[in-house]
């Protein structure tokens, strides 16, 4: 009989493919710069808002992609 807290048994039944992984990281870059860079090139003011409310509504939309993508990897592992 198996042991299934055996650390090689585990890895290999959680284990995402690669290419879900590079997807993983990739979002995770995409994020970490595309809110930054959109209000460092575009500016505070964008979209009509004000300064503030800029600075709240820009880093949400990568946020609402982090959790898309945590859900999706908790979903598969």
């Amino acid at each position: 009989m198996a042991n299934p807290h055996e650390p090689q048994e585990a890895a290999t039944r959680t284990a995402m493919s690669k290419r879900s992984q590079w997807l993983v990281v990739g979002v995770l870059a995409l994020c970490g710069l595309a809110a930054p860079a959109f209000i460092y090139w575009v500016g505070p003011g964008s979209f009509g808002l004000g300064f503030r409310d800029t600075y709240l509504a820009i880093p949400m939309i990568p946020a609402i992609l982090l959790g898309a993508v945590g859900v999706w990897t908790a979903i598969r592992g």
